[in-house]
């Protein structure tokens, strides 16, 4: 089992190499072949995958994410497909992703369905203020994720699964969080990493530009649920089988 710690991990991850992989079936095309060749370079066929709600575990933290990154694939999981419970990103979250691709307040903030422009910019001043705050830590990786426990649960599986060579497929904006905090302590792991849809929320877009990433299947999803990373994973399921 990997060691759960942020620079044994980092040591761990290797530069990405493709594999030989056989030709697709001609039946599959677009952005679905797109994403079976982006998988069956990083794994052998048949893939297994898994599936983890980063919103449901009892414990969070660095430790709790290695941990249930290893325990999936000791599993036999070859590919992880991450979602949440909860579909909602935290102002937290977006002034991760502004803070580390130096964006400001309004370049990252996405205004829902529903929310008046008073709740819109009582949101922006909250996302400042984040900002604001982190500013100081922005050369410290671990102490911007230390601020969300959720976030640095997902830094911790991110790493561990890049370390031991396994692809995962993001599903929300608070993951994409995690990532560029993750990029952060190792450049090679984002090689594991893509994401489940491309979204209207520029937070998403901005991210995916500075992860270098991609940005998943053509869906333009305003979720934070993991709908996209889902669709990815049952299509994916599907093509395999062809």
């Amino acid at each position: 089992m990997t060691h759960s710690t942020p620079e044994s991990l980092v040591e761990r991850i290797a530069s990405f190499t493709p594999r030989e992989s056989t030709p697709l079936n001609p039946l599959v095309t677009g952005s679905l072949a797109e994403l079976g060749t982006w998988v069956t370079a990083r794994v052998d066929t048949p893939v297994t995958v898994a599936r983890i709600d980063t919103d449901a575990m009892d414990a969070n933290g660095f430790r709790a994410g290695s941990d249930s990154a290893n325990a999936a694939i000791d599993s036999g999981a070859t590919i992880i497909f991450l979602t949440a419970s909860s579909n909602t990103c935290s102002h937290l979250a977006r002034a991760i992703i502004g803070l580390l691709t130096r964006k400001d307040a309004f370049s990252v903030y996405f205004q829902e369905h529903g929310v008046t422009d008073q709740q819109a910019m009582e949101s922006l001043q909250v996302i400042r203020q984040h900002i604001s705050t982190l500013i100081p830590q922005r050369g410290e990786p671990m102490q911007v994720a230390a601020s969300s426990p959720a976030c640095e649960y997902t830094v911790g599986l991110l790493l561990t699964a890049s370390a031991r060579m396994t692809p995962v497929i993001t599903g929300t904006t608070e993951h994409l969080a995690a990532a560029l905090i993750a990029q952060r302590l190792s450049m090679k792991a984002t090689s594991w990493w893509r994401h489940g849809s491309t979204s209207p929320d520029p937070a998403v877009a901005c991210a995916i530009d500075r992860l270098g990433i991609p940005a998943g299947l053509p869906l333009d999803l305003a979720d934070n649920s993991g709908v996209g990373a889902i669709i990815s994973s049952e299509l994916l399921v599907q093509f395999i089988a062809l």
